[in-house]
């Protein structure tokens, strides 16, 4: 990885933690934010110098299954009285806004 997310956070004592997102337990404290990002790059250089990053592929989830209630839409598509509803409802709600 060529670049890692550090969070700086100040701390009540006037120093600075620096703190590696991706590996949070990577984490060091400094009288400076510049310190606090030296003082991190170096304990990932020591880490990364004994290890390495290899990818693996994730296996894919299975696509969930269809959500219940949506056996149930379109049902009215066709519906001529239902369609007579939409219409009244639409124009109340148009009246309402004018208000």
């Amino acid at each position: 990885m060529d670049n890692w997310n550090i969070l700086l956070e100040s701390t009540d004592d006037g120093f600075t933690t620096a703190t590696v997102l991706e590996v949070p337990s990577f984490q060091t404290t400094d009288k400076t934010k510049q310190g606090a990002v030296e003082k991190i790059q170096q304990l990932l250089q020591e880490r990364l110098a004994k290890a390495e990053i290899v990818k693996i592929p994730a296996p894919i989830q299975p696509v969930a299954a269809e959500h219940p209630l949506m056996k149930f839409a379109g049902i009215f598509k066709d519906d001529p009285d239902f369609m007579e509803i939409i219409k009244e409802i639409r124009a109340e709600r148009e009246l309402d806004s004018d208000v």
